[in-house]
């Protein structure tokens, strides 16, 4: 399931303004999820205003971490990308846990998405490379 604020609809945009700098929201919905059959939730993790505490009470669940700003054309660095899958891991267990972007890049010049793209395989290596010396 891919769970996200939404992205490029000024309607989406206009509300979020409206939501305060931490968005909670989750917080009610993830418990649900968490006893759902539900095996693998996608959410948009990196410059999120959600909690990335939230996602302990989906712990067990796959999750697709996205460490992919879709918002933006600034590509992220291998660094960034590890960074925020770092910190998904205090909270999802590194064998459930997709690196991925936070929504579709459908909107991105080609450039753009396969800059951001690399970044995300990338970044995942390193990851990949501090579990297994663990």
């Amino acid at each position: 399931m891919h769970i996200c604020y939404g992205y490029g609809i000024k309607a989406n945009t206009d509300w979020k303004k409206t939501l305060g700098s931490e968005w909670r929201q989750y917080e009610e919905a993830f418990p649900q999820l968490q006893k759902s059959s539900l095996d693998i939730i996608s959410l948009e993790c990196h410059n999120s205003r959600v909690p990335m505490d939230l996602l302990e009470l989906i712990r067990g669940k796959k999750v697709m971490v996205g460490a992919i700003d879709v918002a933006s054309h600034a590509i992220e660095t291998p660094e960034e990308v590890a960074g925020t899958l770092r910190k998904a891991l205090a909270f999802v267990d590194a064998d459930k846990l997709y690196p991925s972007t936070n929504c579709g890049m459908a909107p991105l010049p080609r450039h753009v998405a396969t800059g951001k793209l690399h970044a995300l395989s990338a970044g995942a290596e390193i990851i990949r490379r501090e579990l297994a010396a663990k």
